[in-house]
């Protein structure tokens, strides 16, 4: 009999059949080009340029987005976990890199005019137009992420759960915590499993 193969390091082999990192890059460039709002209004964005196109499986991108969600630092972060699902290790620096570009890239544009355009009466009020718009963005994407997200009572008591806390401003390391906890819980007993 042949000698098993030895297996295989951890590497997403979709990345390496689809075209590799280019694409990869394209996307996230693309997507942090045209994202306004921050980091929860990038999700379903994320969503359709890697779940709805077949890159990753819609259960990596929201365990990812628990990770990113539970460790310090901007969301955006989460691109990273994405190409490296998608692509391994490389992937990950590429997605990252492809993200975040256009905002530094904007940033360092308007950094010479910022100590001006901040004074000026018409600018700041427009600052509170965009500041508004920003948030409802992020509630619309709460609600889109909602319906991909939250799949059964388990999870929407979870949710519920960490929202309250959060709401009450306990810690966010707690908060996680805690929804860990619930979430663990409420999976291990098989309470609130069945699909919506």
């Amino acid at each position: 009999t042949p000698p098993h193969p030895r297996p295989r390091r951890y590497r997403a082999s979709l990345g390496e059949n689809a075209g590799g990192n280019l694409p990869l890059f394209e996307a996230m460039y693309r997507v942090g080009s045209i994202i306004f709002g921050g980091g929860q209004v990038v999700l379903p964005m994320l969503s359709g340029e890697v779940v709805d196109t077949g890159w990753i499986t819609k259960d990596t991108f929201f365990q990812g987005f628990a990770l990113a969600q539970s460790l310090p630092g901007p969301l955006f972060n989460f691109s990273a976990f994405v190409g490296g699902a998608y692509t391994g290790i490389g992937g990950a620096l590429v997605a990252y890199l492809g993200l975040f570009t256009p905002g530094t890239l904007l940033i360092f544009a308007i950094m010479p005019f910022w100590a001006t355009l901040r004074h000026v009466a018409w600018f700041k009020a427009v600052l509170v137009g965009l500041n508004n718009t920003a948030m409802g963005f992020i509630f619309a994407a709460c609600v889109l992420m909602w319906e991909q997200a939250i799949g059964n009572a388990a999870a929407a008591a979870t949710f519920c759960v960490t929202g309250v806390l959060a709401s009450n401003k306990v810690a966010a390391p707690l908060c996680i915590l805690a929804g860990g906890c619930v979430g663990a819980v409420l999976n291990l007993v098989k309470l609130g499993q069945v699909a919506y």
